[in-house]
């Protein structure tokens, strides 16, 4: 029995992540949590998680109140910024629905970002990849994004102008207590920087690189190079490349063989599943992120 499956990763909403369901606008059988896992290694990151907590609580209630089945796919809290991570997993989830005979459908309006755009680029691969295998593909699987009517941000901002006024226009002796210059200096920090300060380092760097999706169109020679380089990579010439790839699948190693590797790497490299850095007068050769998200969600 087909089964209408949502796919909801969980941050700080609620609303956004029921009300189409709960008002009748979508039909779900299932829905599918996406939620994290482990410890917090801050203050404020451990208040973000157990805000992200209640609203997983919040919702699995609501869901069950309206007959709608609850499942949740942990994810732990260190792997939240882990494109590379998240997108297979995706990838994962969703092809099992659809394996399965399910329609699917993708929900992307809640946070961590990582984790709704894995989720939204995992679903628009799977399309192209198998839309000339599987009749109908489009109309099994969507992505879609439900925009607030209020961001209660602004009305926390109303609400500290207000207060800040109110100690203002009392006596001076409070206008030197600790609430009152809490309030005075998050205004600044808010009026400086908005409503987030910062960037956070992610294993040395303060950005999250979402690569393309990678592309169906991998020849069966192409995809045993790949899968080598999964296991092998960097490999320091085209030469060694093909030396081990040969021994590898049981081929004679010679100029042939070699002249094939290299025209099919060329090829990888076009595509941008590989990368080729110049050492001297070779081409060291390895995987590119694009490439090790194809290994992954396309492993046997």
């Amino acid at each position: 029995m087909t089964e209408r499956v949502h796919f909801i990763p969980v941050g700080f909403d609620f609303d956004r992540l029921i009300y189409p369901i709960s008002k009748g606008q979508m039909e779900a059988d299932r829905v599918v949590l996406i939620t994290h896992e482990g410890d917090p290694d801050d203050d404020a990151t451990d208040r973000a998680a157990e805000l992200a907590s209640n609203m997983t609580n919040r919702l699995e209630d609501s869901f069950e109140l309206i007959d709608v089945e609850v499942e949740h796919e942990p994810i732990d809290i260190e792997e939240l910024y882990e494109y590379e991570t998240l997108y297979p997993m995706a990838h994962e989830y969703i092809l099992d629905e659809l394996e399965a005979g399910n329609e699917v459908f993708v929900n992307i309006s809640s946070m961590p970002r990582t984790t709704a755009f894995a989720f939204a680029t995992a679903a628009d691969s799977i399309i192209a990849e198998y839309q000339s295998e599987v009749k109908g593909i489009r109309d099994m699987l969507h992505t879609y994004y439900v925009a607030p009517d209020k961001y209660l941000v602004l009305e926390m901002i109303d609400a500290l102008e207000d207060a800040k006024d109110l100690f203002e226009k009392m006596s001076e002796d409070l206008r030197v207590h600790p609430q009152y210059t809490n309030i005075r200096d998050l205004l600044n920090k808010i009026d400086e920087n908005g409503v987030t300060k910062g960037a956070r380092d992610l294993d040395g760097q303060m950005y999250v690189e979402f690569p393309s999706s990678p592309r169906s169109d991998v020849e069966d020679f192409e995809e045993t190079i790949l899968n080598f380089l999964a296991e092998k990579d960097p490999i320091k010439s085209t030469s060694a490349l093909a030396e081990q790839l040969a021994e590898e699948v049981g081929e004679e190693y010679d100029e042939s063989f070699r002249s094939r590797v290299q025209y099919n790497v060329s090829k990888l490299d076009e595509k941008g599943y590989v990368d080729r850095e110049k050492e001297g007068n070779r081409l060291e050769t390895q995987l590119s992120t694009m490439g090790r998200m194809w290994v992954e969600t396309h492993r046997g």
